[in-house]
């Protein structure tokens, strides 16, 4: 969810709370409102009554409501100065609708000028309080939604100009590649804290792309200055192994020696390739065809899996396209048949299997299933097999870590990797 639509969907719960909550204020308030002018009414028009009962004397015999809104009833002296005035609620029978209404009620006494007491009861009319939550809920339901426009069009016109700097700023770090270094110009922008964050973020990545290059280059420098003297003494060992009159043990030595000079080269050669892959050093990406990485790379390692008698099967249920760096491609899918054979048993059989958006490589072998939680670890490796760098599984973690890939290992008798988008 977007900023913005996100600060909407909280300002409209709020907005929503709020009203709510005052609604119920409002509806209370206005109903004692109702209940004093009508109060103020009866009290009002109960003076009138007593007035009018000076001069005529019928008025008294008012039993019920039927024809007017007052009864008025002769009661004792000592009952008539207890009586104090009152207001209440009730419901009286209308003939007219034929069901009870919600009506106000005073409660009076008072004495004529004849010396006699009467007890006057007053009604009037209040608004239904159903009618009265409908009417608000409406009022409230309208009041709400015109807020609501009217928040959104000050979110879309107002806020979102005053927050442009800041998506410009997103923008230019969504396109922001730390391999080509060049580093986009921040928005002018008036708001200070926009101004202080573009300031500050300019300033991080100028500091982590010339750490960047510095690690860059410090890497392929100690690449290189490494390769060249393993290179050179691998050569003088092969030079000094053909030497004359040198016994077996000598001869040995030398091979051995030769030996581990060979896997600290492709150590060497491993860990500067998952340095650029870490470092995204691979930008150029296209899509292509696994189908076709597997087709090229199956004839490459039939010789190889021959002499090791070991059956490769290619299952095409589809094919899979996919955009990323055709040499981490192909590198990915390497790395995983390599390993697919170098830990296979003579007479096995590896099976690749590709469908519409994954690949598979199952391999037979006479391991056990592998620790999932060490698999794709630096350095980790079988230590029955000798030469080995530990790096190729790491190598495939990375690659499909760079390019938005999943990999998984499962083992069902047999070895599976998987590779998935």
């Amino acid at each position: 969810m977007k900023l913005l639509n996100y600060t909407l969907f909280l300002l409209s719960l709020a907005l929503f709370a709020i009203l709510s909550l005052w609604s119920i204020l409002f509806y209370f308030q206005m109903l004692n409102q109702v209940k004093a002018t009508i109060d103020d009414g009866l009290a009002n028009y109960k003076i009138l009554i007593i007035d009018q009962v000076k001069d005529d004397t019928l008025i008294v015999q008012q039993k019920d409501f039927l024809a007017r809104n007052y009864i008025i009833s002769e009661v004792s002296s000592d009952y008539a100065l207890q009586v104090r005035d009152s207001y209440k609620d009730t419901l009286v029978y209308s003939t007219i609708r034929s069901i009870f209404e919600p009506t106000r009620l005073l409660t009076t006494a008072f004495a004529n000028d004849d010396g006699r007491y009467y007890e006057m009861k007053v009604i009037s009319p209040v608004v239904d309080k159903n009618d009265l939550i409908r009417e608000v809920v409406k009022s409230l339901i309208w009041l709400y939604l015109a807020l609501l426009i009217s928040i959104i069009l000050v979110n879309n016109i107002i806020l979102k100009r005053a927050w442009k700097p800041f998506y410009q700023l997103l923008e230019g770090l969504k396109n922001f590649s730390l391999g080509e270094g060049a580093i986009f110009k921040s928005a002018r922008t008036r708001i200070k804290e926009f101004e202080v964050l573009n300031q500050t973020i300019i300033k991080l990545l100028k500091s982590n792309v010339n750490t960047y290059q510095s690690q860059k280059q410090f890497i392929e420098n100690a690449s290189h200055e490494l390769q060249t003297p393993l290179a050179i003494s691998m050569n003088k060992l092969e030079l000094l192994a053909e030497t004359e009159n040198l016994s077996e043990d000598h001869v040995q030595n030398i091979s051995n020696i030769n030996q581990t000079l060979e896997r600290l080269s492709g150590l060497n050669k491993s860990l500067l390739l998952l340095s650029k892959i870490e470092n995204r050093q691979f930008v150029k990406e296209e899509r292509l065809s696994f189908n076709e990485i597997f087709t090229g790379l199956a004839d490459e390692f039939l010789e190889y899996a021959a002499f090791r008698k070991i059956n490769i099967k290619f299952n095409e249920e589809a094919e899979w396209f996919f955009q990323m760096n055709r040499d981490l491609a192909v590198m990915l899918a390497m790395n995983l048949l390599k390993n697919g054979i170098v830990h296979n048993h003579p007479g096995g059989e590896i099976i690749i299997t590709i469908s519409i958006s994954s690949f598979s490589i199952e391999n037979t072998s006479n391991e056990p299933a592998l620790a999932q939680e060490k698999l794709f670890e630096r350095f980790h490796k079988n230590p029955k097999k000798k030469g080995s760098t530990g790096l190729g599984l790491a190598i495939v973690k990375a690659i499909a870590d760079v390019s938005g890939l999943t990999v998984t290992y499962s083992f069902t008798g047999k070895h599976t990797f998987q590779v998935s988008q």
